[in-house]
């Protein structure tokens, strides 16, 4: 038997991201202070960890509150935490890649459900579920690698999503900071 070095690479990735992710979820106060002392590079190492693991992990709207109570500009936060986002879901892209036909078999119902949708609006189908408030986005990776969707557009359409969500996160945070400022200041 032949060692497939793609497959190798994969379940490499998988274990390093989620070896980091959940470092990141037991030492939540470590991750805030990488945002303090780094800045937007702190930030967006940060978002980059916890998307790149599957199904766990701090939620991302945490740092974005965070870098905003800071005192970041909102604009560039959101660039930054929506780049780190995208790059951070391209693990669940290459898992479903990689691992094309186990899941076909192991998500049948959700390939029949979800498939046709994707396969005709692919572009739309990515950037809404990466604009959504809910976490179902590590299916759209899935999905997407495990259709050979084009990577380039995978990245294009989850970041152009997480810039929409992070952008409205970010400015009613900057709402909140300033209606408590007026109340309790």
């Amino acid at each position: 038997m032949r060692l497939r070095w793609d497959y190798v690479a994969v379940t490499l990735i998988v274990l390093v991201a989620l070896a980091i992710g959940m470092y990141a979820v037991a030492h939540p106060h470590q991750t805030k202070e990488i945002i303090i002392k780094w800045g937007y590079v702190g930030l967006f190492l940060a978002v980059l960890i916890t998307n790149a693991t599957l199904f766990i992990g701090i939620p991302t709207p945490t740092y974005i509150l965070i870098a905003v109570a800071l005192s970041m500009n909102p604009l560039i936060v959101s660039l930054v935490a929506a780049a780190g986002s995208a790059i951070g879901e391209s693990t669940g892209y290459f898992i479903g890649l990689g691992s094309k036909k186990v899941l076909e078999r192991k998500y049948k119902e959700f390939y029949d459900k979800w498939g046709p949708l994707f396969d005709k609006y692919s572009f739309m189908t990515v950037l809404t579920i990466a604009a959504l408030p809910v976490p179902p986005d590590d299916f759209a990776g899935l999905l997407a690698g495990s259709v050979g969707y084009n990577y380039w557009k995978f990245l294009l359409a989850t970041f152009l999503g997480k810039f929409l969500k992070y952008g409205a996160t970010a400015m009613l945070a900057v709402a909140g900071i300033r209606v408590a400022g007026q109340e309790w200041g």
